[in-house]
């Protein structure tokens, strides 16, 4: 039954039944229209941002709140507020968007003024502008440090950076891509199942599962879900044994079928049983009875078991074909009733032994191995916090991120929402589990996302998490504007969806909520000067089925875009094909699209999620020149080779090179030459020159589609190239893009198709690949096809994920979940067009019964609110039903051949004229200069961001860097030290912005005092503070730097102290930019552990290659008896006493931090610079070394707090040569 069936009748209407999720859901009183500037920033919260409601702008505006403390009792810093998507390109997107968004708010509070409404409320608001610049400030300086992540990425941090209390492995490598392991996990599970299985239950595996491929394909979805029931659970089943009971019971049938046959006893005659009693004889009929009796011959002479014709005669069927009592009787038939009741399911039964055998292969391989997969980061960081030490590893967390940001919320899932319901679900009652100052109201989870848009399921993404968390939320708000489509789109859209009570099938848990249109006209689109409506729908006037309908629809798709190109204008400018997108829902239908455009001219670009480079036929002729170029004597290889559409040679000349010796030759002559490049500089260069020999570019470039070859074929050649790096050999390298041929991933995105090229053409995109993108025109032509549901999964009424094998039982509830996601992908796609949406459609037949009402579109038009009552439009025709529709709405209008020429014969004429671009006369100069993919600007921070926390230092429980950046609220007290002042980075901002100002040499506390009380007041201290840290800044100026317990063996300077240096040796805030080639992180850890003491105890550093400028700022550079030393600034928390910054407490602090990696880039720096400036120059004579001031520490007669060392020149000199050469 269709969901759209479930209905009952009242009053002449047909009312849509309430689903069970509806029943037992809270009434939907609607979420409130979300204020940025008043919306609370405390405890929980989900935003719910129907297509292009600004849901990222809004996002960057809570950002902006919380960076200054608006609507929180403190402010927060970057590395505090953490922000969470779902995909790598989301999170560099949103970092770039909040960077900006902080930059245009720090001009606007130097400036006081802005034209932007909410940073002009942000100005009204914030009375302190000038302490909002420096937070801003500091918070566009730390944008490295940010907290924004994806999923997997905050997991696997957490993991390393809480070893301890998490139980993880610290040395575990993370595996992007687990299809291989996947594939071999398969494999193990196959050989076992059948080399272990006698020959006839092998049999039947192979009749179920030809191949192992099949069985992965079927199972390969679920391996990642957690939580999973399968409903039958096969998985502790005795297949041998119950296969051996079975074949017992199958020959004592067959013993027993025989004799009955053999039997002239008219009792045995069991036709003539049947044929006398009261069952069905349309069903047991003259003809069909003797057929199924001769099946039960042939199976008790040895045949296969014919199961569907032996139900025929068993006791339980001839009871229910049955008219009356007079039901036929044998003993045989209550055995055939017995024996059918012990048919094994093989494919239900091997699934669930599979499904669960791969998932224990992996989990040891990756164990063996000490390797993790995205999933398991998720599962180990949500079982962590279930575990004993959960308590402590959630209050770590919580402390590292009192507020925490979900975008994309509807694409969660079970575990992923665990993780954050678990760590800021936290009961308000219970204050001290917040692990925060005050009550645990400070903590904040906020959820943005839009379940409408819910469409990655076959990724893992559950919408009924997002509907389980969405009741468990008690503050909902809403985005009420769309900014992105015209006001006829977006009154379209509402029509077309508000027109249904259930639009998205549950309801209350997935409601529609109109939105308003930000711009005020209709929209710019004109065709042959006449305005059109903003959604247009297209008819076929015939019945077709699918496969006529998608053909048909392609070509009329076609045709309109051809049209529109002519004809059409945006806004009075003639519209282009990168204006014009058409979505589709898979490879086929994409196919049929460019086919139809290619046969007008029209040049257009495929766009998909799911495509793999490795899965092309181009990849597979690639492999048959590999084996050629490595065995060029091999004629079978030879011959295969130059036979593919890589070459392109034609028959005649494939015949001149079979007859002609000579030819022959020369050609296995010319690729062994191409061996000897692949020997000799690589895969990559062979294969370039391969191109470059045979002017294969200019051969491919005659085609339509050449742009796209030449693109796939240096895409390959740049993977194997960089596989080639690991791999022993030639041979390794072939069987390398083998395996990757036969099971290509889909996760991995550098083996995601690449735009072929950049010029003007029609998008074909698939709706998962265009969700976020916007288009002026979109083309939906095949939103009428039928799909029968095929999938095995469901949810039951609690929102447990269940797989039903049996895929009868639950049918009703699987096409329900179908057609809801269907209706998802379609407002996607809808919601996509900026002007102008098309959609195609037609009374699609199956087996001669109409079913376009069963798709949603069908769906839309056909379960309505009239009256205000719910009716389904039964007897309803697709023509009727439009016509409502567009009845209903101005911006609404339909296409039909009655009243326009468009579907008429001279549409699908192959000669129309090419759709003409307007040429540009610009020349581009050759460019000719290596691209260096890896370059960048960089920095110390961001290349020891995701460093290894060093073994040493996990027992401590506590995280250094994130206690002393956790922002403090200074309460009064009467103790005022500077280890009661406050905590975190604003307050180390604070203290740095003092000894900037301040004169060392100062000789009395007024000019320190005149600099506090300036600063005091700007960044929102108690003047009260004023004496108390005027005395300690007068007394650290005063402290040795060189004492006893950090002078090295190696110095011989005398100690000072910074009172010592006039303002004329020092430089304070020295930018410095280093220019290095291509480093990795392996290179830098070798060179630190062989000569740096700390380094040899801290975790590694782990970045890719890059290669660029490093640039940096270091803090204080001095000058002090012709000896030049780095000076950093730390105001990080140890302790609240003078011994808990002893050398040690600071060499697990410089350790944690790697800190020894900072000062060694700042002594680079410096080398650099004396080695220009000074006159023989000598970095034993002129570098004095590097000071780290632990400022909490350092007091008058304490040896405390000064952490001071000198690199060894050695270390230096190979840094400086290692940045000059690279790896």
């Amino acid at each position: 039954m269709h969901p759209s069936d479930k209905v009952t009748t009242q009053a002449g209407n047909l009312q849509l039944a309430q689903d069970q999720h509806s029943e037992t859901a809270p009434a939907n009183l609607g979420p409130e229209l979300l204020d940025p500037i008043t919306m609370p920033l405390t405890g929980q919260a989900l935003i719910e941002a129907s297509a292009g409601t600004g849901k990222t702008y809004t996002l960057a505006a809570l950002y902006l709140r919380l960076l200054l403390g608006l609507g929180r009792d403190r402010a927060l810093t970057v590395d505090q507020i953490l922000v969470v998507t779902f995909t790598e390109a989301a999170t560099q997107e949103l970092r770039e968007r909040i960077r900006a968004r902080i930059q245009e708010a720090r001009t606007a509070f130097v400036l006081s003024a802005s034209d932007d409404p909410f940073i002009a409320q942000l100005l009204m608001l914030h009375q302190d502008h000038a302490a909002a610049v420096l937070d801003l400030e500091y918070a566009a300086s730390e944008m490295d440090q940010a907290a924004v992540f994806t999923i997997h990425g905050f997991c696997q941090r957490m993991l390393r950076q809480h070893a301890f209390e998490s139980s993880a492995n610290f040395n575990a490598q993370l595996l992007s891509d687990d299809t291989a392991l996947v594939r071999q996990a398969l494999l193990d599970y196959w050989r076992t199942e059948l080399y272990d299985s006698p020959s006839d239950l092998a049999h039947e595996i192979l009749a179920c599962f030809p191949a192992p491929d099949k069985l992965l394909g079927q199972i390969r979805g679920y391996l990642g879900l957690s939580g999973l029931q399968l409903s039958p659970d096969y998985r502790g089943f005795d297949l041998q044994g119950q296969w051996r009971e079975f074949i017992a019971l199958q020959r004592q049938l067959q013993q027993s079928l025989q004799q009955v046959l053999d039997s002239t006893d008219p009792a045995d005659d069991l036709q003539a049983l049947i044929r006398e009693s009261s069952v069905d004889k349309r069903s047991y009929s003259k003809k069909n009875l003797p057929l199924w009796y001769g099946k039960l011959a042939d199976f008790a002479r040895g045949g296969k078991a014919p199961f569907k014709e032996l139900l025929k005669f068993s006791s339980e069927q001839l009871q229910l074909k049955a008219k009356t009592e007079d039901v036929p009787e044998h003993p045989i038939f209550e055995q055939i009733n017995g024996f059918c009741a012990r048919q094994i399911d093989f494919k239900a039964v091997i699934f669930c032994r599979a499904l669960s055998a791969v998932q224990k292969n992996m989990q040891a391989e990756k164990y063996k191995f000490q390797q993790l997969s995205f999933d398991d980061l998720l599962q180990k960081l949500a079982g962590a916090l279930c575990s004993d030490t959960g308590t402590a590893l959630a209050l770590a967390i919580r402390k590292q991120y009192p507020f925490a940001l979900i975008d994309e919320f509807q694409d969660t899932d079970p575990e992923q929402y665990a993780i954050f319901n678990q760590l800021y679900g936290v009961n308000p009652m219970d204050a001290e589990s917040a692990g925060l100052p005050g009550h645990s109201e400070q903590l904040g989870l906020l959820m943005i996302g839009d379940p409408k848009q819910s469409i990655y399921a076959f990724r893992g993404a559950d919408i009924f998490t997002y509907m389980l968390a969405r009741r468990q939320v008690q503050k909902h708000y809403t985005l009420g504007t769309n900014w992105r489509s015209s006001q006829g789109m977006v009154s379209a859209t509402n029509q077309l969806f508000e027109r249904s009570p259930a639009a998205f099938i549950y309801s209350e848990d997935i409601p529609f909520y109109p939105v308003k249109a930000a711009k005020s006209t209709a929209g710019g689109l004109t065709y042959e000067g006449q305005p059109l409506a903003a959604l247009l729908f297209w008819q076929s006037t015939n019945s077709v089925n699918n496969d006529q309908y998608l053909n048909e629809l392609a070509l009329v798709c076609a045709t309109q875009i051809e049209r529109m190109l002519l004809n059409g204008k945006l806004k009075n400018e003639p519209l282009n094909p990168s204006n014009i997108a058409v979505l589709v829902r898979d490879r086929r239908e994409a196919g049929l699209i460019q086919q139809a455009l290619q046969q007008l001219q029209i040049d257009s670009v495929f766009m998909s999620n799911r495509d793999n480079v490795y899965s092309l036929n181009l990849a597979r002729e690639l492999q048959y020149i590999l084996k050629a170029v490595n065995e060029p004597s091999n004629e079978r290889f030879l011959r295969t080779a130059i036979a593919t559409e890589i070459f392109q040679l034609n028959a005649l000349e494939l015949y001149t090179l079979n007859q002609d010796e000579l030819a022959w030759e020369q050609l296995v002559e010319e690729f062994s030459q191409y061996r000897q490049i692949w020997w000799r500089s690589g895969v990559l260069a062979m294969l370039h020159q391969l191109l470059q020999q045979r002017s294969l570019a200019k051969r491919w470039l005659c085609d339509v589609q050449g742009d796209r070859r030449l693109t796939d074929f240096l895409h390959l050649a740049e993977l194997l190239q960089q596989a080639s790096v690991e791999l022993e050999s030639n041979e390794a390298l072939i069987r390398f893009l083998q395996d990757k041929r036969l099971q290509p991933s889909s996760q991995a995105q550098e083996q995601q198709l690449r735009l072929d090229s950049d010029r003007a053409r029609v998008t074909v995109i698939t709706i998962h690949k265009s969700k976020g993108l916007e288009y002026d025109l979109v083309y939906i032509p095949f939103a009428c096809r039928y799909r029968q549901s095929t999938g095995l999964l469901f949810h039951d009424d609690t929102g447990q994920a269940i797989i039903d094998l049996s895929a009868k039982l639950h049918r009703e509830e699987i096409a329900k979940e179908q057609l809801a996601e269907d209706l998802r992908l379609l407002y996607v796609a809808i919601t996509r067009a900026v002007h102008g949406c098309f959609i195609g459609m037609a009374d699609v037949c199956l087996r001669n019964k109409s079913v376009w009402q069963k798709t949603a579109i069908g769906y839309l038009l056909t379960c309505v609110v009239q009256r205000s009552e719910t009716v389904l439009l039964e007897g309803i025709n697709l023509s009727e039903a439009l016509a409502l529709l567009a009845g209903e709405n101005q911006h609404i209008s339909i296409i039909g051949s009655a009243n326009i020429d468009l579907a008429q014969a001279d549409l699908f004429a192959s000669a129309a004229p090419a759709i003409e671009v307007a040429p540009t006369r610009l020349q581009v100069k050759a460019f000719s200069r290596k691209i260096q993919y890896q370059w960048r600007v960089t920095s110390y921070s961001a290349l020891s961001r995701d460093a290894q926390q060093a073994p040493l230092i996990e027992s401590a429980k506590l995280d250094l860097e994130v206690f002393a950046e956790e922002q403090e609220i200074l309460l009064p007290s009467s103790d005022k030290t500077i280890f009661s002042f406050a905590k975190g980075a604003v307050a180390g901002t604070f203290l740095h912005s003092i000894y900037e100002e301040i004169d060392f040499t100062c000789t009395d506390q007024l000019q320190i005092q005149q600099v506090l009380e300036q600063r005091l007041a700007l960044s929102g201290y108690d003047l009260d503070w004023l004496p108390s840290l005027s005395d300690f800044v007068y007394q650290s100026l005063r402290v040795p730097l060189i004492a006893s317990n950090t002078r090295d063996q190696s110095t011989t300077a005398e100690p000072f102290s910074l009172s010592d240096i006039s303002n004329s040796d020092r430089l304070v805030e020295m930018e410095f930019v280093l220019p290095f080639k291509e480093i990795h992180s392996s290179a830098i850890n070798q060179l630190l552990a062989r000569y740096d003491p700390l380094a040899k105890r801290a975790g590694e550093l782990v970045f890719s290659k890059v290669c660029g400028m490093l640039k940096g700022f270091i803090d204080l550079t001095l000058r002090h008896d012709n000896k030049y030393y780095v000076v950093d600034y730390k105001s990080n928390f140890l302790g609240e006493q003078l011994s808990d910054y002893h050398t040690q407490a600071l060499q697990l602090a410089m350790i944690d931090h790697r800190y020894d990696f900072q000062y060694v880039l700042y002594t680079l720096a410096l080398h650099r610079l004396l080695r220009t400036r000074l006159v023989n120059y000598d970095y034993e004579r002129d570098i004095g070394g590097v000071f780290y001031l632990f400022l909490r520490g350092m007091a008058a007669n304490s040896d405390t707090g000064v952490f001071y060392y000198k690199p060894e020149k050695e270390l230096i000199e190979k840094l400086d040569q290692l940045f000059e050469e690279g790896v």
